[in-house]
C-alpha cells in the first residue's frame, strides 16, 4: 500500500505534465467539496423542485379549464341569444312554421332576426349559425337569401342528427367533427353546439334544430397555449367517450381514458393523481367543463417534473463548472509562459496522431521553443505540400482512366460503322454510302471535336440521334427513336458517350434480338433536386432475370457480343462521380428494358 502511495506521489510530481497538476490541485481543493454539498442538497432540492412544478401545473390546469369554460359560455350566450329571440319563439309556437316563415308581414322581423345572427358570428371562432326546419316545411320558406334556414334533409344521414333521433330525450348536444357530415365541416365549422326544437303547436310536423358552428383548432390552440413540455398532453374527452380536442392527437390516443374511467382512476378534480399507463408513470388530472359534458384531462409524465428539477441542478452545476475552468485557466497562467508554452506544442503533435497536422501560430521568439514551432510549421507546410502532389496525380490518375474507357466505345461502333458501309457498297448502294459517311462523319465531329470528358446534354443527345440514324440506315429504319428531354436542362453538362452505348445496348441485345427487328427506344431526363436523372426504355426482349446480375459486371455476352460499352459507361460514372452513381437497370423479360442514369446537376461550362 505504501509502496503504491509513493508510486503516484512519483507520478503526480515528476511524470505527470504541468497543466494536469495544476488541474488536479484546483479540483482537490474547489470541485470536491461542492459535489460533497451538491449530492447532499440533491434529494431536497428536487422535491422542492417538483412540487413547485406540480404546483404550476396545476394552475395551468385551472387557467385551461377556465379558459374552456368561458368559450362555452359563449357558445351557449349564442345559441341562447338565438333561441330565445322573439321571432324564432312565435315561429315555433305557430302551427305552419313554413307559412309563417314566408308571410310577407313577418319579412321585416325575420330580416331583423337574421341581421342579428349574423352579429354573432366572429368568423375567428363561431363560424357559422344553422337552423334546419323539419321536411314539412317547403323549400321556399328555406331560401331566406341569409343563408341561416337549411332543411333538415341536408344533414339527415350526420351522426348527431342519429343521435337526437334515437334519443328523444336529448336536447342538446356538443358535436365533435367526426359527428357532422363532410357538407358541414367544409362550409360551415368542424365542430357545432346544436339544440332541438319541437314545434308545440304541431308536434306531427317535426323537429327543427339549431347549430351553432366552431372551430376545433381554437380548442386546440387553448390546450397547447398552457403546455410546458412537448411530452404533455390536454385532451377534452365527452360522456359518449369521443375526443373532442386535444394538444396533440398522438398522445391524446397513447393517454386515452374513457369518460366514466377518467373519475374512477383521477377520482380527485382538485389535484393530481399518480398512475401508469402502458407502463408509462404519469401525473394525472381532470376537470369538468360546466355547461358541456365535457372534461379536460391532463397528462404529465413523472419524468418530465423530475427532468426540469434536473435541469436546474445540471444547470447550477454548469456555472460551477465555468468557475472552475477559469480557476484552472488561472493555474496555468501561474504556471508560467514556458510550461504553456510547451504543453501548446506537444498538444499539437499528439492531435496529429490521427489526422492532418495543424501549423500553430506563427511567433517571433528566438528561444529554443521559438525554432522547435518554426520548425514544426515547415514540417507541416511539406506535409500539406505533399499531400496537395498526391491529390492532383490521384485526380489525373482517375481522369486518365476514364478517357482510356471512354475510348474503348469507339472502335467498338466504328468497326460496325465501317462494315455497314462495306455492305452498302458491295451492294451498290452509292448514295447511302455518302450519306453513310457523311452521318459518321458528324458522328466523330462531335464526338472527338472537344478534349474534355464532358460535354452538355444537348450535344450527348445530339451525338445520340446521329448514332440512331446510322443504325436506321443499316437496318433499314426499323427503330423508333424519341427524346422527351426539357429544355431547362439541356445545357447542364453530362460525360461524353453516356447515353450511346446505352441506347447501342437497347438495339443490338434488345429489339434485334426480337423476331421482328423492330422496336422503340425512348430517352426521357428530369432534374430531380441536385441531380438530373435519364431512363432509357425500349421495348425489345428484355433481360433474363439470371443474366441482370452480371450486366454490369463485364461478363455478359449474347449472340451479338459482350456488354463492353455498358460495363465501360458504368465504371465512368462510378470513377467521375463515387461508387454511389453507376447504371441502374430493369426488365421484365419479353417486354423490354429500363436503364436509370443518376448524375450530378452542373451546369455546363466548355473547357478551352
Amino acid at each position: 500500500m505504501i509502496r503504491a502511495i509513493r508510486a503516484v506521489m512519483h507520478y503526480f510530481l515528476h511524470d505527470l505534465k504541468l497543466k494536469y497538476k495544476f488541474i488536479i490541485t484546483n479540483m482537490i481543493l474547489v470541485l470536491v467539496p461542492t459535489i460533497v454539498i451538491f449530492v447532499f442538497l440533491y434529494g431536497r432540492l428536487s422535491h422542492i423542485i417538483a412540487v413547485n412544478a406540480l404546483e404550476s401545473e396545476k394552475a395551468l390546469v385551472n387557467q385551461t379549464a377556465s379558459t374552456l369554460e368561458a368559450t362555452a359560455n359563449q357558445i351557449v350566450y349564442v345559441m341562447n341569444s338565438i333561441t330565445s329571440d322573439p321571432f324564432l319563439s312565435r315561429a315555433t309556437y305557430t302551427s305552419d312554421v313554413g307559412r309563417y316563415l314566408a308571410a310577407e308581414e313577418n319579412w321585416e322581423e325575420r330580416g331583423e332576426f337574421y341581421t342579428n345572427i349574423n352579429a354573432l358570428i366572429d368568423q375567428e371562432f363561431i363560424t357559422a349559425v344553422k337552423i334546419y326546419l323539419p321536411d314539412s316545411v317547403d323549400g321556399q320558406s328555406c331560401d331566406d337569401g341569409f343563408g341561416i334556414m337549411e332543411p333538415v334533409k341536408n344533414v339527415r344521414g350526420s351522426y348527431w342528427h342519429g343521435i337526437f333521433s334515437g334519443s328523444p330525450k336529448t336536447v342538446s348536444l356538443f358535436c365533435p367533427d367526426f359527428y357532422l357530415t363532410s357538407w358541414e365541416i367544409q362550409e360551415l365549422g368542424d365542430m357545432a353546439y346544436i339544440k332541438k326544437f319541437t314545434n308545440i303547436a304541431n308536434r306531427e310536423a317535426g323537429s327543427a334544430y339549431v347549430a351553432v358552428y366552431f372551430t376545433r383548432s381554437y380548442l386546440q390552440n387553448i390546450l397547447r397555449q398552457n403546455l410546458t413540455n412537448i411530452s404533455s398532453s390536454y385532451y377534452i374527452v365527452n360522456s359518449r367517450d369521443s375526443i373532442v380536442a386535444d394538444s396533440n392527437s398522438v398522445l391524446a390516443g397513447t393517454y386515452f381514458m374513457s369518460y366514466s374511467g377518467i373519475q374512477k382512476n383521477i377520482q380527485n378534480t382538485q389535484d393530481f393523481t399518480t398512475g401508469k399507463v402502458l407502463g408509462e408513470s404519469l401525473y394525472m388530472g381532470y376537470r369538468d367543463i360546466e355547461q358541456t359534458d365535457w372534461r379536460l384531462v391532463s397528462m404529465i409524465p413523472v419524468n418530465n417534473v423530475f427532468t426540469e428539477s434536473r435541469k436546474v441542478l445540471f444547470n447550477t452545476a454548469y456555472l460551477y463548472l465555468v468557475f472552475v475552468v477559469l480557476a484552472c485557466m488561472a493555474a496555468f497562467l501561474l504556471s508560467g509562459n514556458m510550461a504553456g508554452r510547451l504543453s501548446k506544442v506537444v498538444g499539437t503533435m499528439n492531435q496529429s496522431r490521427d489526422k492532418m497536422p495543424e501549423k500553430l501560430k506563427d511567433n517571433a521568439d528566438r528561444d529554443e521553443i521559438g525554432q522547435l514551432v518554426n520548425n514544426y510549421n515547415q514540417m507541416v507546410q511539406r506535409i500539406e505540400d505533399l499531400m496537395e502532389e498526391q491529390t492532383r496525380t490521384a485526380e489525373q490518375l482517375k481522369m486518365s482512366e476514364v478517357k482510356a474507357l471512354q475510348a474503348q466505345i469507339n472502335p467498338h461502333f466504328l468497326y460496325n460503322m465501317l462494315d455497314m458501309i462495306n455492305w452498302l457498297a458491295k451492294s451498290g448502294q452509292q448514295e447511302k454510302v455518302s450519306l453513310a459517311v457523311r452521318t459518321l462523319s458528324g458522328f466523330y465531329k462531335l464526338t472527338l471535336s472537344k478534349k474534355n470528358i464532358t460535354i452538355s446534354i444537348r450535344e450527348e443527345l445530339s451525338h445520340v440521334s446521329l448514332f440512331v440514324e446510322l443504325q436506321n440506315m443499316r437496318f433499314e429504319n426499323k427503330i423508333e427513336f424519341l427524346v422527351d428531354v426539357p429544355e431547362e436542362i439541356l445545357d447542364y453538362e453530362i460525360p461524353k458517350l453516356l447515353l450511346q452505348p446505352i441506347v447501342e445496348n437497347s438495339i443490338q441485345h434488345g429489339i434485334f434480338e426480337k423476331e421482328t427487328k423492330a422496336g422503340s427506344v425512348v430517352i426521357t431526363g428530369w432534374l430531380e433536386g441536385q441531380e438530373i436523372v435519364f431512363l432509357v426504355s425500349d421495348t425489345g426482349v428484355g433481360i433474363q432475370p439470371g443474366k441482370l446480375a452480371s450486366i454490369l459486371d463485364g461478363t455478359s455476352e449474347s449472340e451479338r457480343g459482350s456488354n463492353i460499352g455498358i460495363y465501360n459507361t458504368h465504371m465512368r460514372l462510378q470513377y467521375l462521380y463515387g461508387e454511389s452513381y453507376g447504371l441502374h437497370f430493369e426488365s421484365e423479360y419479353g417486354h423490354g428494358t429500363e436503364v436509370q442514369v443518376r448524375i450530378p446537376a452542373v451546369e455546363y461550362q466548355e473547357k478551352v
